[in-house]
């Protein structure tokens, strides 16, 4: 496994040696099978990873909705040229054959397919990167997921979200965990079926995250103070600490909310339309199960707003937007605990892309973070 900060680029190899670890080297050899690789790369790393037949990756393939047009074109081209036979040709798409070890996956899992398909989708780089093997029974469905970390900070999340749906199984449309290797950071869950969530924050997403809410329990901002004030000395970019030290005020707000469970990674890839209505929800990585309200909501919002260059008044949308205006009287947030609210999500996001490396992101939350600072100095 790579250490958090790496740098050096990840190759297929690298990935594949995560994803299909060995039992032992005598059964590893008995058990590796020469498959056939492709390879759909993205900024000099693999990202999708295909092995075996590529028209047993539609299942999977189908279910990803990139938010951009022009990769939403180009993956369309890729559905494409997987279900006619042609990926191989396929400007950009790397192509060969690999010696596979199975026999971790055959002794973990009881319905590990006896002809290897599969698809494994390489995270971007992140101090949690991890990389998700879909292993695809010969009917073309999904049998199940399995994530296997590829950075020392993959594996405390990977094992954090296996936690958190055992503690949410009586919750609906989660995915369910079947197995779980503490020694590796390994974990395979069950596939939940759904189509693909496009833009926009509906009364289905307000339903989801109004459904996280811990029932008779309440919390202070106030207790998020040192933990994030923690998080914000490692920042190593050059932000204004002043500007910082302003912000963190806000956290001082005492007055109980009520709890919730937070997901911390609310955004359209990790939703899914499992019925007419009805958001499943992935990735639980970060969360946590006892946190603060509008969390979620937050992190929604100001992701729409960074990725499609948005005009920046993320925190004039979410004080007017009628929905969350229903969220708000249902759980009593009151007018004043929403700068503290907001300003908590914005100093987290902010200590944790700084901490993966994303200069982008964190450069326009420490922007909000002025904003909302700006905002409230002129009522």
């Amino acid at each position: 496994m790579l250490k958090s900060g790496e740098l050096n680029p990840l190759t297929t190899p690298d990935v594949l040696r995560q994803a299909f670890p060995e039992r032992g080297s005598i059964e590893g050899l008995l058990s590796a099978v020469k498959v056939p690789v492709y390879v759909i790369p993205q900024s000099g790393e693999p990202r999708w990873i295909i092995l075996g037949d590529p028209r047993k990756a539609l299942c999977v393939l189908r279910s990803w909705n990139p938010w951009n047009a022009a990769s939403r074109l180009r993956w369309s081209a890729v559905k494409l040229a997987a279900s006619s036979g042609f990926l191989a040709r396929m400007p950009g798409v790397e192509h060969g054959a690999f010696q596979i070890r199975t026999s971790y996956w055959q002794h973990e899992l009881p319905q590990f397919p006896a002809r290897l398909n599969a698809v494994i989708h390489v995270g971007t780089r992140s101090h949690t990167r991890k990389a998700i093997v879909f292993f695809i029974g010969a009917d073309g469905a999904v049998e199940c997921g399995a994530k296997v970390p590829l950075v020392d900070g993959g594996a405390k999340a990977i094992l954090n979200e296996a936690a958190m749906l055992d503690r949410m199984k009586d919750f609906e449309n989660l995915p369910r965990i079947i197995f779980q290797d503490p020694e590796r950071a390994i974990a395979a869950q069950t596939w939940l079926e759904g189509r693909p969530v496009s833009r926009g924050f509906s009364q289905a997403h307000l339903d989801l995250v109004s459904g996280l809410v811990n029932a008779g329990r309440s919390v202070r901002v106030s207790e998020f103070r040192s933990e994030t004030e923690a998080d914000l000395e490692q920042i190593d970019l050059p932000f204004d600490r002043s500007v910082l030290a302003r912000a963190l005020e806000l956290l001082d707000f005492d007055t109980p909310v009520q709890s919730f469970i937070e997901h911390r990674d609310f955004a359209p890839w990790n939703l899914k339309w499992v019925r007419r209505g009805v958001l499943g929800l992935l990735d639980w990585e970060w969360s946590v199960p006892h946190g603060l309200p509008w969390q979620d909501i937050c992190r929604f919002f100001y992701l729409d707003d960074v990725h499609f260059d948005g005009p920046g008044r993320v925190w004039e949308a979410m004080a007017t937007n009628e929905l969350l205006l229903n969220y708000r009287r249902r759980f009593e947030i009151l007018p004043a605990a929403l700068p503290s609210l907001t300003m908590r999500y914005l100093l987290r996001v902010l200590a944790m892309d700084s901490m993966s490396g994303n200069e982008r992101l964190a450069r326009y939350t420490f922007r909000q973070i002025e904003r909302l600072l700006e905002v409230r100095s002129n009522r």
